[in-house]
């Protein structure tokens, strides 16, 4: 995409609303000029990835990347001046535009009704400009790249942890299961991911579906044990239906201890590339900071 057509699109985005109606429009577009987009958003976010920039705001990690992107929804004269000079990158220091990172996820599932799973030449995650950094920052594992996994069921929850354990530990155990194996298998595709919220977030619920991987999203009932099966058994059971599988095989008994590598509930879904696919679960870590 050149950069013209990049910054007519981007206009100035002030607000949620703004960066809503920018996903509307860009949804129209074909899926070209979707990922176009998306490709040429990361390459702006990856040049004011610099310490002078990081300084400037005050910022780093996942907050340096949303005042980079309040420095892009600014628009272009806006972040012109800031890529010449850094320290004008201070003025965005408390401003949120994190929904920018969602716009060409939204645009493409919203228009293709697939799941979104392209991938940027450039990264756009705080430090990865290794040209500005130097050495590049350690690699935070996938959760989806476990090795022999083909299953992860996650929660994003603040108020019922408990709950967040049992989908984790049920999850577990289903992608453990030989019938289960077998029943995925019959799909061709390598993982499915489930994904519950706290009601009080919500999110966009449903299924995508890719090349490589299913998602599955839903806002949690909470509870105990039989909440937690519940809400897992209705998730796989819209996979079900979306992939034409048969019919599901009887759940296991829950695993007696978390998956490896799996803390609590949040502290599971920091990496910066679960932020992209999980709508919700920015919502759960901005309001997190706010203490709700």
């Amino acid at each position: 995409m050149e950069a013209d057509e990049f910054w007519a699109l981007i206009g100035v985005r002030r607000t949620d609303d703004d960066l809503a109606a920018l996903a509307d429009e860009l949804a129209t577009r074909d899926t070209a000029t979707i990922t176009a987009f998306e490709d040429r958003l990361a390459e702006l976010l990856y040049a004011l990835d610099t310490p002078a920039h990081a300084k400037a705001a005050r910022a780093r990690n996942d907050w340096f990347l949303y005042v980079r992107c309040a420095a892009v929804a600014a628009g272009r004269e806006a972040y012109e001046q800031v890529l010449a000079e850094p320290a004008k990158l201070r003025r965005f220091a408390r401003r949120e535009a994190e929904h920018l990172l969602t716009v060409a996820q939204t645009a493409y599932e919203r228009s293709t009704g697939r799941l979104w799973e392209h991938e940027t030449p450039l990264s756009y995650e705080s430090g990865s400009n290794t040209a500005a950094w130097g050495d590049p920052p350690p690699e935070v594992p996938a959760r989806e790249a476990l090795p022999g996994v083909w299953l992860t069921a996650s929660a994003v929850v603040l108020t019922d942890h408990g709950y967040g354990e049992h989908v984790h530990r049920l999850g577990h155990a289903i992608a453990q299961d030989p019938a289960w194996a077998a029943w995925w298998a019959a799909s061709g595709i390598a993982h499915c991911e489930l994904q519950l919220a706290d009601p009080e977030f919500g999110g966009e619920a449903g299924v995508r579906a890719g090349a490589t991987r299913v998602e599955a999203r839903a806002v949690a009932s909470l509870g105990g044990p039989q909440a937690a099966a519940a809400d897992v058994t209705r998730l796989l059971d819209a996979v079900r239906v979306k992939l034409d599988l048969g019919p599901l095989p009887p759940l296991p008994e829950p695993s007696d201890e978390l998956p490896p590598g799996f803390g609590s509930d949040l502290d599971d879904l920091r990496p910066m590339g679960l932020l992209r696919s999980l709508l919700f679960v920015w919502r759960a870590r901005k309001a997190s900071r706010r203490g709700v």
